[in-house]
């Protein structure tokens, strides 16, 4: 069974990718994952081949993916993400 990350954890890979990716234009880098925001920051995204986070303003998430597969490698490099800024501190 595929654990489901959190909106708090889905926040803390996105920080984790703004502080130590590659910024590219509006967006950063890290890996094959990329992390962007609105204008404002209200909004932030996150992708990774067919999958996309969405994370808005008062806690609302809206995932979406295509490939179950996709999305499953994508959680996997989230809470690897996750583990090595834990390490980190």
């Amino acid at each position: 069974m595929e654990r489901k990350l959190t909106i708090k954890e889905f926040l803390r890979v996105f920080d984790y990718i703004r502080s130590t990716g590659e910024r590219l234009n509006n967006k950063y880098k890290l890996g094959d994952v990329y992390a962007w925001h609105d204008y404002d920051g209200y909004t932030c995204w996150l992708n990774y081949r067919d999958v996309t986070v969405t994370l808005m303003f008062h806690g609302s998430l809206n995932v979406e993916y295509d490939k179950l597969t996709n999305y499953s490698d994508f959680t996997h490099q989230c809470l690897a993400m996750l583990d090595k800024n834990d390490k980190d501190k």
